[in-house]
């Protein structure tokens, strides 16, 4: 097919803001959007070029096959054996292993199953230390590659094209309509999988199959400019908190098929405008620049997360594309007499045999701890041995029966010689905190429970689409809090954020609700909280109830392993743990979280933990000698240790009233 300069220019828009974005810089806050245009655009090259072949009657599966290992294998071998060659002294043992697992993946043509099936995620906390993340989108097109030339090829032999577009037509809607219709409640299927993201490089295939018409030159100026307007909008106005991809990722499909179709027949101003010298440049490399951009990104965020550092991540991710360009791609992309075509794929083989054989072994190996030194392998055994930082006993479960008859074992705190008059409730956050308590129990001289289940805040009458956990869970905690009949104190605590204002620590939703739910949404999860938590205080109506503040979050500027950045700043030093701190600016959540619990039957008290760990917003993530969170979100034991004083004096109301011999009186409101 002819040669398109502006195709290449429109590559550089889409490169350039993903880069950008993932540096840290905030003017296009919708910048990963333009892994989306790359779908467009490839979906419309490869399909032009199949169906030209097919047209003239020479098309190869072998010379379409060789070509796409000559354009994508080279320099994605280069970039992962730097990335694994560079993890050995930037990653600590649990994250080196999950990159060797991470390049297997990558091998293999399936990085975007790996991330999907891993707790890693596009927007999560944990990316800081994914160098390969970014490889997801390749394996997307990776299997697309596979699936679609067969499908076409035979579509072309046994139908019409009249079929041919329609079979088409279909697997878009159908693609389409199942990432609409997932991405609220499957949202990290929808974001890395082939069924939900393929209908973004069939828009490009449906654009080479003609679907649309030519235009005249007055319609394709304006259908240039609507695209570029609504490509270049998508990324000033989306950013990584909204919904996606589901309906947000068609605004710059459309946007980009519109600017390929408006500039077919002849040049727009758009079009001569992505065709300047310098963009089509950038787009010449775009595939090295994607490639390296994510590696340079983590490792130099590791050592030096500065203002500074976000322009060496942009200039030095380009000086890698342009080297790899040259040396790397161009050397493997035609057959020549300098590199015949047999030895071009031994090398290739032999290069990727190797750096599986390395992945095994790093993996297998353990991420070779052995290469810390002796102190920083203990201060990292030590970190990794926490576990929430709670009591090390089981989840509490509605089957008391259990595994092995442990499962359904409840927690103990506090004095085990003295029946329990107090228990705690909730999800992982109330285990980490346990740990306070039972400190502190042990200071007034009583005892309690711990009845908690990852993930499942104590909001009765509430369940998740598809999941009855949680219910099931707090039916089962509630009977066991009535059956205790020495129990007069309860203590609720969870992770609140995510339930209130429906979104996870990775970005995805996690929606709820109860009976009284007429359609599942981020907007209804509000009014669902309010009713849950309601329920559950009227049910604890009988009972001294203490709502225990959340914790305030980490957030993505460490990663979800804030104990290895400790770590890591102890074996290499900098970082933006030298400043041990971050802003909490959580504003969202405590406005939400404030309008429910004054609209709240009365009965309860309030206690807040937030002035015991930050001074105003600014929240140290070191105190009084030892690390205060184990990850993004939960408390360590040495920080749970810190909450013990403010809980003895929230207990000591139930060693007066033991002393008494009654029920202590439940306050008004906190």
């Amino acid at each position: 097919m002819k040669y398109r300069p502006d195709i290449d220019g429109l590559r550089a828009i889409a490169v350039l803001p993903v880069v950008l974005f993932h540096a840290g810089f905030t003017a296009l806050p919708g910048g990963f959007v333009g892994v989306d245009i790359f779908f467009v655009i490839s979906g419309y090259l490869i399909s032009s070029i199949i169906l030209g072949e097919m047209a003239r009657g020479d098309f190869s599966f072998a010379r379409f096959y060789e070509r796409r290992i000559r354009r994508i294998i080279p320099a994605l071998l280069a970039m992962l054996a730097a990335t694994l060659g560079a993890g050995y002294f930037f990653l600590l043992p649990d994250e080196y292993a999950s990159l060797g697992q991470a390049t297997l993946a990558a091998l293999a043509f399936v990085p975007n199953v790996y991330f999907w099936d891993t707790e890693s995620t596009y927007f999560g906390l944990d990316i800081a230390t994914q160098p390969l993340l970014h490889t997801w989108s390749l394996g997307v097109e990776e299997q697309f590659y596979i699936l679609f030339p067969g499908l076409l090829y035979l579509l072309h032999r046994l139908a019409s094209r009249r079929v041919m577009v329609g079979v088409m037509v279909l697997l878009f809607v159908l693609s389409l309509g199942i990432n609409i219709m997932l991405v609220a409640l499957y949202t990290k299927f929808t974001f890395y999988m082939l069924p939900t993201r393929a209908w973004e490089l069939l828009a490009g295939v449906l654009l080479s199959l003609g679907i649309l018409p030519p235009l005249r030159r007055h319609l394709a100026e304006g259908a240039a400019w609507l695209g570029l307007a609504l490509v270049a909008g998508t990324m000033l106005l989306l950013g990584e908190q909204a919904l996606f991809p589901g309906i947000n990722a068609v605004y710059p499909v459309i946007g980009a098929a519109l600017i390929i179709h408006a500039g077919r027949a002849a040049p727009t101003r758009v079009s001569r405008l992505l065709s300047h010298r310098l963009l089509v440049f950038i787009g010449l490399v775009s595939y090295s620049f994607y490639l390296w951009h994510w590696p340079v990104t983590v490792y130099t965020k590791m050592l030096w997360d500065t203002d500074a550092a976000r322009y060496f991540i942009m200039l030095f991710s380009l000086l890698l594309a342009v080297l790899s360009y040259a040396f790397i791609e161009r050397r493997y992309r035609g057959g020549s007499s300098r590199l015949p075509r047999l030895r071009g794929f031994g090398e290739l083989t032999g290069m990727g045999v190797m750096l599986g054989a390395a992945a095994v072994f790093i993996f297998f190996g353990g991420g070779l701890a052995e290469r810390l030194p002796v102190q920083i392998r203990a201060l990292a055994a030590a970190n990794a041995g926490v576990e929430q930082g709670g009591m090390p006993c089981r989840e509490f479960t509605e089957n008391e029966a259990g595994e092995a008859g442990r499962k359904g074992e409840v927690c103990r705190l506090g004095r085990e010689d003295v029946e329990p008059s107090f228990v705690v409730w909730g999800d992982s956050h109330a285990h980490a905190i346990a740990y306070a308590l039972h400190l502190a129990a042990l200071d007034v001289g009583i005892g309690g429970y711990v009845l908690s289940n990852g993930g499942c805040c104590p909001l009765l009458g509430v369940t998740r689409p598809h999941k009855s956990k949680c219910q099931s869970f707090n039916d089962a905690a509630l009977a066991f809090i009535r059956g205790q009949p020495a129990l007069r104190h309860v203590l609720l605590a969870g992770y609140w954020r995510i339930p209130l204002t429906s979104q996870g620590y990775d970005n995805s939703n996690v929606l709820l609700m109860d009976a009284q739910t007429s359609f599942v949404s981020p907007v209804e999860n509000k009014a669902v909280f309010r009713r849950g938590l309601a329920r559950t205080l009227t049910a604890l109506q009988d009972y001294r109830v203490s709502i225990i503040e959340d914790v305030p979050e980490v957030g993505a500027q460490f990663g979800k392993a804030v104990a290895n950045h400790l770590v890591r700043e102890a074996w290499l030093g900098g970082g933006d743990m030298a400043r041990r701190s971050f802003h909490d600016e959580d504003s969202r959540y405590e406005a939400e979280m404030a309008e429910v619990l004054a609209g709240l039957p009365p009965g309860w008290e309030y206690v807040e933990i937030k002035p015991r760990l930050c001074k105003g917003r600014f929240c140290p993530l070191v105190l009084e000698g030892g690390l205060v969170y184990f990850d993004g979100d939960h408390l360590s034991r040495h920080g749970a240790a810190l909450l013990a004083p403010l809980f003895r004096e929230v207990l000591r109301a139930d060693e007066r009233a033991a002393l008494q011999g009654k029920t202590a009186l439940r306050p008004g409101r906190g």
